[in-house]
């Protein structure tokens, strides 16, 4: 008990048992040490279930967490309404993460009214809630609501003798993927800067945080032309992902997508498709498959291929992201109208 382990190898043998190589790490490595810390401090003292869901929405393991937070829902009393909106809010997150996205804004209000309605002006959980409703509008496009609520986190946490120093790095980067949607890259850079030093400081330098807004920062150079030093902190990410993630995390995809896109954007049409691969090696992997994703990643894929002409590949992920988006959230948006039309152009 409480020994850290790095695994060195992992491999099945003929009687399909796995057999799995361990390492124990030394006190002297500080940057795991550092790491572990972090991750303890994070998921915090307080209810051990709640402990458990909050490390499970870490590892993507999304069933499982939602299963924790209903045990812990379960054993708080009705007038407990600080402990159900806070619940609530971790339900909205989960369903957030699995691109379930109409299900996560009707439990993002439910939290919401039940704290807006506690009239604490100062509370540090409205803000997170305020936080998620951002990120989630931010990801429906709808950008003026999405920075609305930003501000009203970032207010709270402002004006919070208690706030978390991290926070006020989250909301500085949060804003920053705002301006980003509104293609605004350079205010969006500028957001992302102030929460670096932030980041780096509350942070060991292999956080997932930390690479995360490494990710933010290459995407943004990316798109303002600046691809060589974008692409350096796009692998800096990647580099810190593969550390400090499970090998089948939607994060490591993600910044593999963003690599291919900075690749394809120099017209590097090899190293863009090797990293789509790698993307959708792991999109497939993970716990919770997010097809809307993944069918984006084989439509970019498919197009990369097409400029290769290597037709028949292009062809068969082509009809891989017309087959994933019918399986999304989004069966029948303007995604699935542009993949289907590249699938028809290929097969003319």
């Amino acid at each position: 008990m409480h020994t850290v382990f790095r695994i060195v190898k992992v491999k099945k043998n003929n009687d399909q048992i796995w057999k799995i190589n361990l390492q124990s790490v030394s006190d002297k490595d500080l940057e795991i040490k550092k790491l572990t810390e972090q991750i303890r401090w994070e998921i915090g003292e307080g209810d051990p279930i709640n402990r458990l869901g909050l490390l499970m929405i870490k590892l993507s393991e999304f069933d499982k967490a939602e299963a924790f937070y209903q045990m812990l829902l379960e054993s708080k009393p009705e007038d407990d309404k600080k402990a159900r909106a806070w619940i609530r809010n971790q339900f909205g997150y989960i369903k957030y993460k699995q691109g379930r996205y109409k299900e996560a804004l009707s439990l993002y209000q439910e939290a919401m009214k039940i704290q807006e309605a506690m009239n604490d002006s100062s509370n540090l959980d409205l803000a997170t809630t305020y936080s998620n409703m951002g990120l989630l509008y931010t990801e429906l496009n709808d950008t003026s609501k999405a920075l609305s609520y930003h501000k009203k986190a970032l207010d709270i946490r402002e004006n919070n003798r208690q706030f978390c120093l991290a926070d006020l790095g989250s909301t500085y980067n949060n804003i920053g993927l705002v301006y980003d949607q509104r293609e605004d890259f350079s205010d969006a850079l500028s957001y992302y800067e102030k929460a670096l030093p932030i980041y780096t400081k509350c942070f060991s330098a292999n956080h997932p945080w930390v690479a995360t807004l490494y990710n933010n920062i290459g995407r943004a150079e990316v798109s303002l032309g600046k691809h060589i030093v974008g692409l350096e902190n796009l692998c800096k990410a990647r580099e810190i992902r593969k550390i400090s993630l499970p090998s089948n995390h939607p994060s490591i995809a993600s910044v593999c997508n963003s690599i291919g896109d900075a690749y394809r954007g120099i017209e590097d049409y090899q190293n863009a498709l090797k990293f789509y691969d790698e993307a959708l090696q792991v999109e497939n992997q993970a716990p919770h498959v997010n097809y809307s994703n993944l069918a984006l990643t084989y439509y970019r894929a498919s197009k990369i291929l097409r400029n290769l002409e290597q037709h028949d590949k292009a062809l068969e992920y082509a009809k891989l992201a017309v087959r994933s988006i019918e399986n999304s959230s989004r069966p029948n948006g303007e995604d699935a109208a542009r993949f289907k039309r590249h699938l028809e152009k290929l097969r003319t």
